[in-house]
Formats: C-alpha cells, sequence, structure tokens
C-alpha cells in the first residue's frame, strides 16, 4: 500500500491525474506480462536485442530530392542534369 501511495504522490508531483485504479490496474498488467515472458522462456523462447541500422541516405537521387526536399549540392546537381530545374539561383525580390 506504501508504495501505491509513493506511486500517487509523485504521478502528482509530475502533473498527472492517474487514479489508484489505473495505478492498480498497471501493476496487474506488469504482473500479467511477467507472467508470460517467464512461460515463453520457459518453453525455449529466446529474447534477442533489436539493432538499430541508420539510414544510408542516398544524395542525388530523386527520392532525395523530391520526396525529402534536400537541397545539397549533389542533389541539386541531379535536379540540373534531369532538367527538374533550370537554375540553382534563388530570385531576389526587390
Amino acid at each position: 500500500m506504501n508504495e501505491i501511495l509513493n506511486q500517487r504522490i509523485q504521478s502528482v508531483q509530475a502533473g498527472k491525474d492517474i487514479t489508484h485504479a489505473q495505478i492498480v490496474a498497471k501493476h496487474n498488467l506488469r504482473k500479467e506480462l511477467e507472467t508470460e515472458i517467464e512461460k515463453f522462456l520457459a518453453n525455449g523462447g529466446e529474447i534477442k536485442q533489436a539493432v538499430n541500422q541508420q539510414f544510408k541516405v542516398k544524395h542525388g537521387t530523386s527520392d532525395q530530392y523530391n520526396k525529402r526536399s534536400c537541397r545539397c549540392n549533389a542533389c541539386m546537381d541531379w535536379a540540373l542534369k534531369k532538367g527538374v530545374i533550370k537554375t540553382s539561383k534563388l530570385k531576389v525580390r526587390a
């Protein structure tokens, strides 16, 4: 009970309005998740760390220029060669 009271105090201090029922529901859901994980591991399941792969940008392509609005030198050169634009100079308004 003391743990729930501390959670309630922390949530109020953080500016969140969490009811006691919501805290109990989250606590029960956490217990259920832990038991499901234990069952999964007991049946030979394996938990692997996800590999974070960075997206490699291909400058000088239609996707990069049109879809991602890249205006680097490589993408501008591609647009000039393909005739998408006539010049890389910006118009100056007087």
